[in-house]
């Protein structure tokens, strides 16, 4: 058994090699359903003949840092002082941060050096907030002394650009002083530079808004420079009172509305469990809150990953990058989804103790709300979440479980184990990387940016990460979804897209949505991915896809005094304002419908207006008010609720993860 080393999908080729290579390989395969539990399943694997002779070497698992090139750091930093010198100040900063990036730990002066450079070719882009930090970084990490009346003078620059005139002040004096050091400044430059700071100093002295600025701050006890970072700022968790969580042998777990609940309102905010960013976005956005950055704090070990700030470096580097680092490259390459590098870093973020401990109470039935009471950081969160092991193949068993002797492999070679830790302890986290991988199969949320394009108008949301919501993973799938998720960083936020009444079910949408697929698309669909039929009121009555939604007629409520909830279907033409309900054979007034449908038109070209120039908040708040309208005398579907909707989708969306394209 052979496999060239680099190869990319390798897993694949590994497994399809093992295949090949042992008779009756899938007769084998199927003892594995004789195990009973997840640790028989994995010591039938560890037992398999024909992965006990030499052939993991086909795993290619090593750790390795590549990246990390002294040479290369200084090749991408020439390039970026060209370019700076051609004031391609984009391009400059790009290559500075390769080269940055690419520095080994111990090349600290060279670090300073090329942020110095790169907080020069950001105030040339005017990103003065930008410029500011790289320069603190540079100081930090000992920028040249001779050479530091250069930064003091940026400093000064920025925060005049700024407008921030007691700093620029500061700053333009320090830059005097600092000349001091600076032996081989030629006289006549350091007398031109004096007279340039000393020329601003007296200007902005004399300044009123300067004056102030300082009392201002003085007077609300505020510190001469407000520390400055671009990371995102954490997020207080949240789940509303007007959810409660229940239960059912047919439905599983789901969420009701406990009190109404209206459009627009915000009924979730929740960190994940887990996240895992794709390597297609490793280079541009931070590993640990998934923010796109274009400052990025680099790793000191490997050249693999990025963060935006020092916080959110150190905090991966205590958790699960000191295990993940130089060992990101063979998962990567290896083909493994974004499903099973998350069951790894549930893992890695989390102590061997800690699985152990808990072990033996993973399989304890716990009713939601125990469930909820349960410590954020316990593996217990996520442990009872869907699997389907009943519906599993023997071979989709042998699958996971080679898998996860994979995932266990890896951290032997990081040595996530330890010395002490005997072969049956191993057993059992190898048993929970194959209970991770099974409900991360069904449980896993899409972390997504959207991107717009200021030229032609386009939008799209791309998906940049995979994570693990411990409770949106408790939200039951409806064709016709109650709620919009939308994620600040990796932090998701639930909202609300249609009112719902007291008693009934909140439901979110795992993919298939009614104005999208037909009926058999989503069944099909839902059935083969997440193994239920779905009974949505979309499918239950066949609800037509958006194209094909009726134009001819007005979907009025039956407002009969006995609430009969009916569907009274009428044409646009229609000359009688009292229609009989065909249900209870009450008459309902369609007066105030036919007003709605009036007043809903010009409101609709208004909430438009302001999502096309920009101003989502107004335009959301325009969205909440005509489903509320709608609702009300209304009942979906129909063309202008479903547009409304989706415009609704679309306010929120942009309230979180965005790129501008251009």
């Amino acid at each position: 058994m052979s496999s060239s080393l680099g190869e990319r999908n390798y897993f694949a080729s590994y497994y399809v090699q093992l295949k090949n290579s042992i008779e009756n390989f899938d007769e084998e395969v199927e003892k594995i359903d004789q195990c009973k539990n997840d640790l028989e399943r994995v010591r039938f694997v560890e037992s398999f003949k024909g992965l006990t002779d030499g052939r993991d070497e086909a795993l290619q698992i090593r750790r390795e840092f590549h990246g990390k090139s002294a040479a290369t750091a200084l090749d991408y930093k020439e390039k970026g002082n060209l370019a700076f010198k051609a004031q391609k100040w984009l391009e400059a900063m790009v290559l500075y941060t390769k080269s940055y990036v690419a520095l080994p730990d111990d090349k600290v002066n060279e670090k300073s050096i090329v942020l110095a450079n790169r907080s020069a070719a950001l105030y040339h882009l005017e990103k003065y907030d930008e410029a500011l930090i790289d320069i603190k970084r540079s100081l930090d990490y000992g920028y040249p002394k001779d050479l530091i009346y250069k930064l003091y003078e940026r400093l000064a620059r920025c925060y005049m650009a700024k407008k921030d005139y007691p700093n620029t002040i500061k700053y333009f004096k320090l830059m005097i002083t600092s000349m001091d050091d600076a032996k081989n400044l030629p006289a006549s430059r350091k007398s031109q530079l004096n007279t340039v700071a000393m020329t601003m100093i007296k200007m902005l002295e004399r300044d009123p808004r300067t004056t102030k600025q300082m009392e201002i701050r003085k007077k609300k006890g505020l510190p001469e420079e407000v520390p400055l970072s671009l990371a995102i700022a954490d997020e207080k968790e949240f789940i509303s009172d007007a959810i409660r969580f229940d239960e059912n042998r047919s439905e599983g777990r789901f969420v009701r509305a406990a009190s109404d609940v209206k459009v627009g309102e915000e009924i979730l905010v929740e960190k994940p469990f887990v996240a895992v960013l794709l390597e297609k976005f490793a280079k541009t956005h931070c590993e640990n809150c998934f923010i796109r950055t274009a400052i990025p704090v680099a790793c000191p070990n490997c050249a693999d990953v990025v963060y935006c700030s020092e916080k959110c470096q150190k905090r991966a580097a205590k958790s699960y990058h000191k295990y993940e680092c130089g060992i990101l490259p063979t998962i990567w390459s290896s083909g493994a989804s974004v499903n099973c590098h998350m069951a790894l870093r549930i893992l890695t973020s989390r102590s061997v103790e800690h699985f152990l401990e808990v072990y033996d109470k993973i399989d304890e039935k716990l009713t939601a709300d125990e469930i909820q009471k349960i410590p954020k950081d316990d593996y217990r969160r996520i442990a009872h979440l869907v699997r389907h092991e009943d519906e599993r193949t023997a071979s989709n068993f042998f699958q996971h479980a080679l898998m996860a002797r994979f995932l266990i492999k890896c951290l032997k070679t990081v040595n996530y184990f330890g010395e002490k830790l005997n072969s049956e302890d191993i057993l059992k986290i190898e048993a929970i990387a194959l209970r991770n991988l099974q409900f991360l199969q069904f449980n896993t949320h899409e972390v997504a940016e959207l991107h717009k394009s200021q030229r032609d108008g386009s939008e799209k949301t791309e998906f940049i990460g995979g994570a693990l919501y411990p409770t949106l993973a408790l939200f039951n799938h409806s064709c016709d979804p109650s709620v919009v998720r939308y994620y600040r960083g990796t932090t998701i936020h639930i909202n609300m897209v249609k009112p719902v009444e007291a008693g009934l079910q909140i439901c979110e949408n795992y993919g298939p949505i009614y104005t999208q697929e037909t009926r058999n698309e989503r069944q099909a669909k839902l059935k083969d991915l997440y193994k239920f039929e779905c009974c949505c009121d979309a499918c239950l009555e066949n609800w037509p896809t958006f194209d094909k939604l009726p134009t001819d007629v007005i979907r009025f409520r039956c407002d009969a005094p006995n609430k009969c909830n009916a569907v009274i279907e009428v044409p646009p033409n229609c000359n009688d304002f009292m229609v009989k309900c065909l249900t209870c054979n009450e008459s309902t007034n369609i007066l105030k419908g036919l007003k709605v449908m009036q007043d809903t038109e010009m409101m609709t070209r208004t909430a438009k207006r302001l999502y096309d120039t920009g101003d989502y908040s107004k335009a959301l708040n325009k969205y909440v008010d005509l489903i509320k309208i709608m609702s009300e005398v209304l009942a979906p579907p129909f063309p202008d609720y479903c547009q409304c909707q989706q415009f609704l989708k679309d306010c929120f969306l942009h309230l979180g993860n965005f790129y501008n394209l251009d």
